[in-house]
This record gives structure tokens, C-alpha cells and sequence, in this order.
């Protein structure tokens, strides 16, 4: 992905991420989408607790088009490791899209002169609840914000995997 071709190559990704988000889920995800911008920090925490501190730092931003947020994308392009597209949340009306970044500034030095020329990759994912033991059960994409529910149903599923003595 070059700097002129990053537009249009984000534009081509994401009707395969909602495709993709229509087929593993029971929701009914719009076509009309904004998006979100959000760095991938590096950190101590594991992979979840990061998800959880990056989660309540995205309810601050305010969703917008994808020519709204071009020259952002644009001025940052250089620093761009990794760009992945998830679904952040989403009803009949709207699909907010996270646009997270890995920044290169955040790799180990060695390894960052290595990329430093390298253009960015772009990757989109769907996220699956760690309580769906069957990947073939559809799934409500928003179940990252039930987080009582989720809670409880983590819970029950770590209960029914528990060996019987």
C-alpha cells in the first residue's frame, strides 16, 4: 500500500469486513459507516486488558467519514506499521469501524530500521467472543459492550469446560 493508493485500498477492505461481520454474525450491519482512529500501544498489560484500556479511550472519540480523516491518515502514513479495520459497534443505521494503527515509532529499534521504508500492511478482523466454543454459532458483533452479560457468560462457559472428578 502506497501513500496514493491508501485510500482506495481502506475503501476496497471494508465492505469485505462487513461482508466477513455479516456472515459469522445475527446482527444487521449497515453499509453506512464512520470510523474511528486509534493507536495500538505497546504495553506490560496482556492482550484483553489492553483491548479494555483501548476500549474506553475510543468512547471519547468522535466518529467520522473517511474523507474526514484522510489527511490525518495521510500526515501519519509514514509511521504506519500495521493498519487494522475491526468493527467497533453496530445497528441497521450506522457501523462505527475502529481504524487501529501500530506506529513503527513503537518497534524495537533494530527491527524499526528495518521496516522503515517498508509501506504498511492493512488487515481487517472480526472479533470473537472467548465464551463461543463453536466458531459456527453466529454471534452478536456488539458483545464487546455487554460487559455484565459478557461477564456471566464467560463465566458459564469456563464452568462447563471444568472437568467433572
Amino acid at each position: 500500500m502506497t501513500l496514493e493508493t491508501l485510500e482506495s485500498e481502506i475503501t476496497d477492505a471494508i465492505p469485505s469486513l462487513l461482508e466477513v461481520a455479516r456472515s459469522l454474525t445475527r446482527n444487521k450491519i449497515s453499509d453506512n459507516y464512520k470510523l474511528i482512529f486509534t493507536e495500538i500501544r505497546e504495553s506490560s498489560v496482556n492482550f484483553d486488558d489492553n483491548k479494555e484500556i483501548n476500549k474506553s479511550n475510543i468512547y471519547e472519540k468522535v466518529p467520522r467519514t473517511l474523507v474526514e480523516l484522510m489527511p490525518t491518515l495521510k500526515n501519519n502514513y509514514n509511521n504506519f506499521y500495521d493498519i487494522n479495520l475491526s468493527i467497533h459497534k453496530a445497528n441497521k443505521r450506522l457501523t462505527i469501524i475502529d481504524l487501529q494503527y501500530y506506529p513503527k515509532s513503537s518497534l524495537e529499534k533494530v527491527f524499526r530500521i528495518k521496516v522503515l521504508n517498508t509501506p504498511p500492511m492493512l488487515h481487517y478482523k472480526v472479533y470473537y467472543p472467548p465464551w463461543l466454543s463453536d466458531k459456527k454459532e453466529k454471534f452478536d458483533i456488539n458483545w464487546q459492550h455487554y460487559k455484565g452479560l459478557n461477564w456471566a457468560r464467560l463465566l458459564l462457559f469456563k464452568l462447563r469446560r471444568k472437568p467433572k472428578m
